[in-house]
Order: structure tokens, then C-alpha cells, then sequence
């Protein structure tokens, strides 16, 4: 199990430029400063339309989402797939090919957000 404490490390591991751009330097140990920042930089990445980067976060969450623990799993839900309705594009198109990215176990629980909240 991927515990609170090992998520920033396995952040900065995967994803070396987020040190240089959105990494808090503040909080090196706070998960949701962390994860955040992740959420940030997959934003940044979507509105590059950099397809590689894009697949590459996803895969990441996506590990952290089933490989973590209770609270890394409650993070990853509340905080970075809550994050999919401000990046998620506006064109048909381009929001079907965004959606082809993302893993399903995350996309179940995105579409659980938005048909909670009413949207």
C-alpha cells in the first residue's frame, strides 16, 4: 500500500518537472498540497494538448488510486478527479479523446461527482 507520506516522492519521481513548476516547497509532505499541485500540472498538460504527459498522469492517479491507502485513495477522489470539470474541455471532440485517457476506475468516479452534485 502507497501510504500519505510516500506520495510526494513517488510525484516528484514520476513527473520531474513538477518539482520546477507546481511542486509546493513549503509542504514537501503534504498529501493534498500534493496532490494539488498534481492536479495542477495535469490541467497544464490537457490545455498543452500534450497527449503523452496527459496519459502519463492519468496512469499515475490511477496507481495511486488503487495501489494507495484509505486516505491516498479519499485524496485522489476528493481532490484530483474533482479537478476533471475544470479542465475538462468544452468541444465534443476533444472532450472524447480527453475521456479515452482517462482510467476507468477514475471516470466512475468522476461521473459519481457530477450526477451527485446535480450538474
Amino acid at each position: 500500500m502507497i501510504t500519505q507520506y510516500e506520495v510526494p516522492a513517488l510525484l516528484k519521481e514520476a513527473l520531474p518537472a513538477i518539482s520546477e513548476i507546481h511542486y509546493p516547497a513549503r509542504f514537501p509532505m503534504d498529501i493534498y498540497k500534493s496532490v494539488q499541485s498534481f492536479s495542477a500540472y495535469t490541467c497544464m498538460a490537457v490545455q498543452e494538448h500534450n497527449h503523452n504527459l496527459v496519459r502519463k498522469c492519468f496512469a499515475l492517479a490511477d496507481k495511486l488510486y488503487h495501489q494507495g491507502d484509505h486516505l491516498v485513495k479519499n485524496v485522489i477522489e476528493n481532490t484530483y478527479v474533482f479537478s476533471f470539470s475544470a479542465f475538462m474541455p468544452k468541444d465534443k471532440v476533444e472532450k472524447l479523446i480527453l475521456r479515452s485517457m482517462i482510467p476507468a476506475a477514475l471516470y466512475t468516479v468522476y461521473l459519481k461527482q457530477v450526477m451527485g452534485s446535480g450538474c
